[in-house]
């Protein structure tokens, strides 16, 4: 007795057929990359004693590092320049992944050669200006004095000072006073550059 299909499984089979050829792989999406320090958890403390110690920050395995905070495993080790550099840009003394202070000694100058340049600005250009233009008309002022023996009438033969000797004495006082302002001016960027040149020293937190 043979056996026969119906029309109605014949059209299924291969409708079945035409759906399996036709169907489109499901696209596959690129892996993102990130950082290494963003990858690794501050909780891991599986790295061995032979491993090599990376700078979470540059990420380069030379030099000497520190573990300055309680980030354990490779998220500790970091190079101390690149830490200092990063405290100093972002003004932040804690740890982000951590949370907890860094563990530093103190502050010390760096060494003269990794100085940076002084930056010689327009205002400061300015205040040397006016500091040269201000000392030239004191010392102008005191010539005309001395030439108009200021010091001899009035100190050793007592007569009384003229109305032109207290004008040429205001504007030695009103010179001097922008003088001083100039120069105070100038101390304070020097100390500002003076502490840009020094560097905070971070030691290890758990010895």
């Amino acid at each position: 007795m043979s056996t026969s299909q119906s029309p109605l499984t014949a059209i299924s089979s291969s409708s079945s057929l035409s759906l399996k050829s036709t169907q489109i792989p499901s696209p596959v999406l690129p892996k993102q990359h990130f950082p290494a320090w963003m990858l690794a958890s501050p909780s891991d403390s599986s790295t061995s004693p032979n491993s090599r110690r990376i700078c979470r920050i540059c990420q380069m395995h030379d030099g000497e590092m520190v573990r300055p905070c309680d980030c354990a495993g490779t998220m500790g080790d970091v190079h101390e320049e690149c830490l200092t550099k990063w405290v100093n840009m972002s003004k932040k003394y804690n740890c982000e992944i951590c949370k907890s202070a860094y563990s530093k000694s103190g502050e010390q100058f760096k060494p003269i050669h990794k100085w940076s340049r002084p930056q010689f600005d327009a205002r400061l250009t300015t205040h040397l200006v006016l500091l040269t233009v201000f000392a030239l008309l004191i010392i102008y002022v005191i010539t005309v004095m001395l030439e108009r023996h200021f010091y001899e009438r009035v100190f050793r033969r007592s007569i009384p000072v003229r109305p032109d000797d207290t004008g040429r004495i205001s504007l030695i006082f009103i010179f001097s006073f922008a003088i001083v302002n100039n120069v105070y001016t100038m101390c304070i960027e020097a100390i500002h550059y003076l502490k840009r040149q020094r560097q905070i020293r971070f030691v290890n937190k758990h010895s």
